[in-house]
């Protein structure tokens, strides 16, 4: 692992130290695609990650570590990797973030660490506004988990929240859209009656992106929202909050629409790619240089119909292009789940039981758990 990192002239959108602590996840949820490509789970010693950060804050002169990985809480000593980083960071006025907190083993412990240090914002990902649509992607938090990670962060002088959503989930109504503009006010509700300082009030970002279906995943069968029914449900979300102090950002439609297209694209794809870029298609993930009228253009050029790849529903005997990619997690498995997702049953996560995803026989039980 390099503990010496390129420091740009300019300011980056993420710019701080970036501290893997472990890679994997345990959680299972059937949107992830690097919660199944990345399994098993692995995790870095406590002293190796301390000696990173020394190294790393000494090469690069930040004052933030974020300690990445697809589930930050789930790290087995995050207490004492916490513990022991606040002694280096604290004289040095170096501060913490812990993005994507699992709500459900959010801690005391957790949260007097964080707070010990230099005040960050506190990240959730609820994903889903109801409980029938969590469990449907086998977000295994309550109501009442996300009441008590609020209760433990707003006594620790926490004030603002960032919450993760999506819209477009399969079997979404309006119902659960809604439930995302409730769920934000229910956060702002439980500052006002669980947070000790209340004299900077409370800030509540909802940040929603559109589900993309994604190759080697449970859903990698789904169908995508159109164009028209993305901006019909955001639209929906936005009316849906009525407080000041829950603030909404959204991914644009179109290029949510060309990322569908993308993730489960085949060879067709290169020559899409091509079209657009000789119609002067560059930087396109600036908002300013995009322009979707260019890909448009581009795909009647190679007789490519967007929705072809985005808003059709695949079975699950269709030869989908990733097919020959083995990642040790089965087809059946991912079969498995998707139909359990329609029953709204959840799958337990891998530490309490194994859900014979087929990633075992590849490890022979020296990694998995």
């Amino acid at each position: 692992y390099p503990d010496k990192l390129v420091v740009p002239f300019a300011q980056a959108v993420h710019d701080r130290i970036s501290l893997e602590i472990m890679r994997g996840c345990i959680r299972g949820c059937r949107f992830c695609q690097a919660g199944m490509i990345y399994r098993p789970y692995r995790q870095k010693s406590v002293e190796r990650l301390k000696s990173d950060a020394v190294k790393l804050c000494e090469s690069t002169g930040y004052d933030e570590i974020s300690l990445l990985s697809l589930s930050t809480s789930d790290f087995q000593k995050l207490p004492e990797l916490a513990e022991s980083l606040r002694e280096y960071c604290i004289p040095r006025k170096i501060s913490l973030a812990l993005p994507s907190l699992r709500i459900e083993n959010f801690s005391k412990e957790i949260s007097d660490e964080i707070s010990s240090i230099r005040k960050t914002g506190l990240t959730f990902a609820p994903e889903a506004g109801t409980q029938r649509l969590r469990d449907v992607i086998n977000k295994n938090i309550t109501d009442e988990d996300i009441e008590r990670s609020c209760k433990i962060a707003f006594e620790n002088g926490a004030s603002a929240v960032k919450l993760y959503f999506m819209i477009g989930l399969p079997t979404e109504t309006d119902e659960d859209i809604i439930g995302i503009a409730q769920t934000a006010q229910q956060v702002v509700e439980y500052f006002y009656k669980y947070a000790t300082n209340r004299s900077r009030g409370i800030s509540v970002t909802i940040s929603c992106a559109t589900f993309v279906p994604k190759p080697h995943t449970p859903f990698q069968w789904e169908a995508q929202l159109t164009l028209d029914e993305i901006q019909r449900r955001q639209d929906l979300l936005k009316r849906s909050i009525t407080s000041k102090k829950v603030h909404l950002k959204y991914h644009d439609a179109d290029t949510t629409v060309l990322e569908g297209v993308f993730a489960r694209g085949d060879r067709k794809i290169a020559q899409l790619i091509e079209a657009a870029w000789r119609l002067g298609c560059r930087l396109d993930a600036w908002t300013e240089h995009f322009d979707f009228s260019r890909w448009q253009k581009a795909a009647e050029e190679c007789g490519i119909n967007f929705y072809d790849y985005t808003a059709r529903k695949r079975s699950f005997d269709e030869q989908l292009p990733w097919h020959f990619v083995d990642i040790g997690v089965t087809k059946s498995f991912m079969q498995r789940e998707c139909e359990k997702a329609y029953n709204a049953e959840t799958t337990p996560n891998c530490i309490e039981k194994c859900s014979g995803c087929g990633m075992n026989k590849i490890c022979k039980g020296d990694v998995c758990p």
